[in-house]
């Protein structure tokens, strides 16, 4: 291996190998990062894997040979965040298992790992991919309804569905909901179940004007661009019946709004208690939230548009899982209470559904307020008088 590159570039790719290979790994293969270089295509390809996942992610660089060395990857990246030149040279000589790494006034030499069994990638055949733009957005959209639930697997993973109309995204973690639209040319026919995890590391590493040609081989999803090739482990299981779950809500009324505003307003008085329960009542065309906790109340008001029904009543949401998919929808919305006081959001774009929940208890420090007023003072006891004997001691 003998080749000089940019050193932000190889730094940028080993960060992001960095963070796919595991620590924990039982092989120090596994930990480390595959540099391969091809002379006939001037490349240096850097990939990583922690079996369920794999990176890998192709550089120009002009080399003169073939070769191929494992380092860890921690710390490859480690050492070329400290380095300060503009290039740095990776060299060891035939036969070696030494590694150099130059730049600047800088040298580091590290000891390799050959080849070995580092598990090779595989990939599906062309005419078996859909193309598919906007992986960001889906993931806004989608992952803040999962639930990272050891028990309950197939809670952490966003279904993928190709249909006719296009790809279409849903979690589901219990509580809530959400379906959202994405490329309406991926068209197909498949239901794949993606990590959550995995999506959410693929969403840091493209923009949604990338195009991916994905695809399967086996239990896994591949998602390839050029110059970089994302695979996952897909999850296995039967996932909740979204079509049904929509098809079954009926909802008593309806109003229209804007997502900005329900958000600013929710934001408002959720300060009083970001993570426990707000109420949103109703009152034909206005919307009262309001939020309570041991330190006080908080009470803001929006104006709405009625659309159907009546808009009456008042209904309980959890705070963190209403404002994570305000955050996460935009525009205009129709808001929607079905039976069960379950509110739903619809958007252009995506769908939201939320259970109600009970209205909380007194807060336990008012309780204890409350129980320390309610005890009886003691009264002191009446002092005895002294007997007669003891009286003529004293005296």
């Amino acid at each position: 291996m003998n080749i000089t590159m940019n050193r932000a570039e190889l730094l940028s790719a080993a960060q992001k190998a960095a963070a796919i290979a595991s620590e924990s790994a039982p092989l120090e293969s596994l930990k480390g990062a595959l540099l391969e270089t091809s002379a006939a295509s001037n490349t240096l390809t850097i990939t990583a894997t922690n079996i369920e996942t794999s990176l890998e992610q192709k550089l120009s660089c002009p080399t003169g040979e073939d070769d191929a060395v494992v380092m860890n990857a921690k710390l490859l990246a480690g050492m070329l965040g400290l380095m300060s030149g503009e290039t740095v040279e990776l060299r060891r000589l035939p036969e070696s298992r030494v590694l150099s790494l130059r730049s600047g006034e800088t040298a580091y030499e590290w000891t390799i790992i050959e080849r070995g069994e580092f598990p090779k990638m595989q990939f599906p055949f062309p005419e078996d991919t859909v193309t598919v733009r906007g992986i960001p957005s889906m993931a806004r959209r989608t992952m803040f309804a999962t639930e990272d639930n050891k028990d309950k697997p197939l809670l952490k993973c966003v279904n993928f569905m190709f249909t006719q109309e296009g790809l279409k995204g849903a979690s589901y973690n219990g509580r809530s909901m959400v379906t959202a639209k994405g490329d309406d040319k991926s068209t197909g026919n498949a239901s794949l179940l993606v990590p959550a995890a995995a999506l959410e590391k693929l969403a840091e590493l493209c923009t949604d004007q990338d195009e991916f040609k994905v695809g399967t081989t086996g239990p896994s999803i591949v998602f390839m661009r050029p110059g970089l090739t994302f695979s996952t482990r897909l999850m296995e299981g039967d996932f909740v019946d979204i079509g049904y779950l929509m098809g079954s809500i009926r909802n008593q009324f309806t109003v229209l709004s804007d997502v900005a505003d329900l958000r600013r307003t929710l934001q408002a008085v959720a300060t009083m208690d970001p993570k426990g329960r707000v109420k949103l009542a109703f009152d034909g065309g206005r919307i009262t939230f309001s939020c309570k906790s041991e330190l006080g109340s908080a009470v803001e008001s929006m104006d709405v548009v009625p659309l159907t029904g009546a808009p009456q009543g008042e209904f309980w949401y959890l705070v963190p899982e209403l404002m994570n998919s305000l955050k996460a929808l935009s525009g205009t919305v129709t808001l929607g209470i079905a039976q069960a006081g379950m509110l739903n959001l619809s958007t252009e774009k995506a769908y939201y559904m939320q259970s109600a929940m009970r209205e909380p208890a007194v807060p336990p420090v008012a309780v204890q307020a409350q129980s320390k007023e309610a005890k009886p003072k003691k009264i002191p006891a009446k002092a005895k008088k002294p007997s007669k004997s003891a009286a003529k001691k004293a005296a």
